[in-house]
């Protein structure tokens, strides 16, 4: 080859090459298609769908759409980018037997700025055998890793009988938000919803509206650095605590809010606050609930926890009623 010839053969590899990434990108749609006869060869398309979620995400476009054409299992996910996964209309599902159901673990990327999961309309199950036994083997219903993403929705989903956690966010990016809305999430081994992160500078912060978190050990568990919102949610059936704010982490608070919450039945603590590290805070904010039913009191302050309270709330109906040690708090300005 004559030294002429050398730099333009180099020119020409990188013009392919430039060529083959763009190709790619172009190949990918914004909105795909799976269903529950479809083929994970196929394009994705609405005459052509994939067959599970793994198949169409490769094909889906970064902050792209998934969608169900009809009813089917569509299998479990690692998510690396944004997407929308919607199963409504019609039976969208996902049996994790012995794994996780979603992973979100988005890596920091120019390409994909937003960094925003929402899963819509889907049904996760955790739900497996072992030997002859018909139990929980599922880990956790949605696992937020430590490159996590900056926000994750769930809306209108049930997530139930898995080994852990319904949903578990655990040393994600500072400032990440979780957003829960209209869902079911039971029957799970530890927490309906965990957050919490051993990194003092990573700040969590999680929403929920007009859910169920019932029959879990504990229906919120908010950790270190965690902030958990919980407003007209049923905290009820849970072996330990409706919620609990637990911080093990020196001088980090966790804090659970709580604001027109049906929190009953559970087996230890309608609320518990605390009872880890004495240098550790951990804080339960309360406005406006019924906590009844608790097997040994309403409320419960450990360690470093803290109650406080608007004086507007129904705790009767325990085995130790009233809100002893708890701090009030003056009626916000109107």
């Amino acid at each position: 080859m004559s030294k002429l010839f050398r730099p333009s053969f180099k020119i020409l590899v990188v013009l392919c090459f430039t060529f083959a990434v763009c190709t790619l990108a172009q190949g990918q749609a914004t909105r795909t298609w799976v269903s529950g006869v479809g083929d994970d060869v196929n394009p994705c398309s609405r005459t052509a769908p994939c067959k599970t979620f793994a198949g169409a995400i490769s094909k889906t476009f970064i902050n792209g759409e998934i969608d169900c054409l009809d009813p089917g299992g569509f299998g479990t996910l690692t998510i690396t980018k944004s997407i929308t996964i919607d199963g409504t209309g019609t039976f969208g599902s996902t049996l994790a037997s012995g794994t996780t159901g979603f992973i979100v673990n988005i890596a920091v990327n120019a390409n994909d700025p937003l960094r925003t999961v929402t899963l819509r309309g889907l049904s996760i199950n955790g739900a497996g055998s072992s030997g002859t036994v018909g139990t929980r083997t599922g880990i956790n219903g949605i696992n937020v890793t430590t490159n996590g993403a900056a926000a994750l929705y769930i809306e209108d989903c049930v997530i139930f009988k898995f080994s852990q956690n319904g949903i578990n966010v655990t040393n994600v990016p500072n400032n990440f938000n979780l957003f829960v809305r209209n869902s079911v999430i039971r029957d799970n081994g530890l927490a309906g919803i965990s957050m919490s992160s051993s990194n003092s500078l990573n700040f969590m912060r999680g929403t929920i509206e007009n859910s169920h978190l019932n029959g879990n050990q504990n229906g919120i568990n908010a950790g270190a650095n965690a902030r958990i919102s919980a407003d007209n949610c049923s905290l009820s059936g849970n072996s330990n605590a409706g919620a609990m704010a637990k911080s093990l982490s020196a001088g980090v608070v966790a804090v659970v809010n709580l604001s027109n919450c049906q929190v009953s039945a559970n087996g230890a603590h309608g609320v518990q606050a605390g009872g880890a590290g004495t240098l550790a805070t951990s804080i339960v904010r309360l406005n406006k609930n019924h906590i009844t039913g608790s097997g040994t009191d309403g409320i419960n302050i450990g360690t470093s926890g803290e109650v406080d309270t608007y004086g507007n709330n129904q705790i009767f109906g325990n085995n130790i009623d009233g809100c002893p040690g708890c701090t009030p708090i003056a009626a916000p300005n109107t």
